[in-house]
């Protein structure tokens, strides 16, 4: 019996290699930031011929950004990895996959953009794409998430052509999905959004004799003022700050234009809009968490003395610039967890403060940046 040798499968010929403007590419979002080049590689190429792939990477660091760019030779195969491979789950996170957007204005303007709010928590980025999808080519679509990975309730579709946006508004805008009534919108820039209005107006750094009375005539110069308190201790000595609620937001923005920075007395007024305290915390919370990164203008206090409140902090660290906000953060019964944050007004400022106060010590406190 004649021996049957088994010659070698040869390998493929390689690719043609073609000029970069004949490339089809992809953009991938939500990577898992371990994800590296090669596993990319190695699951595209099931479709068809990769050209490169790229993981965008802190340029210090040289961590993962969490997202990248994958280039195929052909548009076909380009076309086919979209529609089997967005939303694959890849170490635990489903990939999200895009056409490259060439055109830096389209990705700027945001045209053809739609906010979707009031989702189930359990909506995801697959399902908002397939019920948005039936009104045309999208270009992207995802649910905001915070940072423990769960749906903030909001999401965003961005469609091809500004048609198809428009007559998935007009659909599904007050529909029901997933058992919630959803609001589809057209997605405003920051810059295009209608300043909310607002009525009552902070001030503070104001001298220990200025009276409420005082307090209502200069405000009253740019409006009908309905109220103007000073806030005070529980001696019934002024705490330097209050508050003038007028009857139009017209009003309160005059004021603020033009009594922000003014000195009265020996001090530089401080003017600015009256947050509620939900707006507050929110301020708080992204100035620490812009802090943790940037490096700005919020700093974080702790070892505090239990004696230590709010004001405390606004006079010590006041003594470094203008502090926007400063909060001690408390348990439910009132008692203070030792430490807080104090926001100053630009970075310069807060730097001051850090230098001069970190390791310092009041009221047996001391600081920590």
């Amino acid at each position: 019996m004649a021996m049957q040798i088994l010659l070698p499968t040869p390998p493929p010929p390689p690719p043609l290699l073609l000029p970069p403007e004949h490339r089809s590419s992809l953009y991938a979002g939500d990577l898992h930031p371990d994800i590296t080049d090669n596993e990319l590689y190695h699951l595209f190429s099931m479709i068809g011929p990769v050209y490169s792939v790229r993981i965008c990477r802190d340029r210090f660091s040289h961590k993962s950004l969490g997202y990248a760019y994958i280039n195929f030779y052909l548009h076909s195969h380009a076309a086919v990895a979209l529609s089997r491979l967005n939303h694959f789950e890849l170490r635990g996170k489903p990939i999200r996959l895009m056409w490259c957007q060439r055109d830096p204005l389209t990705r700027k303007t945001g045209v053809a953009n739609l906010f979707v709010k009031n989702l189930d928590p359990f909506v995801t980025d697959a399902k908002l794409e397939k019920i948005f999808g039936k009104f045309g080519r999208i270009h992207s679509s995802k649910i905001a998430k915070d940072d423990n990975g769960n749906s903030k309730g909001f999401g965003f579709v961005q469609f091809d052509s500004e048609e198809s946006a428009n007559d998935a508004l007009t659909a599904l805008d007050g529909t029901t999905f997933e058992g919630k009534i959803i609001s589809v919108a057209k997605f405003l820039k920051k810059s295009e959004r209608k300043e909310p209005e607002f009525t009552n107006v902070y001030v503070k750094n104001l001298e220990s004799d200025f009276t409420e009375s005082l307090l209502r005539e200069k405000f009253s110069e740019y409006g009908n003022v309905t109220s103007a308190v000073i806030m005070s201790d529980a001696d019934g000595k002024s705490r330097g700050f209050g508050f003038v609620n007028f009857k139009s937001h017209d009003s309160a923005k005059k004021a603020i234009e033009a009594l922000n920075g003014v000195i009265i007395g020996s001090k530089e007024l401080f003017v600015g809009k009256a947050m509620k305290k939900s707006e507050r915390e929110g301020f708080l919370k992204l100035a620490h968490k812009k802090d943790t990164k940037t490096n700005t203008s919020n700093l974080y206090v702790k070892n505090l003395a239990a004696s230590v409140d709010e004001k405390t902090l606004e006079e010590t660290f006041g003594a470094f610039g203008n502090v926007v906000l400063a909060k001690v953060v408390r348990y439910k019964n009132g008692i203070s967890k030792g430490f807080g944050f104090v926001c100053f007004s630009n970075q310069e400022e807060a730097t001051k403060a850090r230098d001069s106060l970190n390791g310092d010590q009041f009221n047996h406190s001391s600081y920590l940046h």
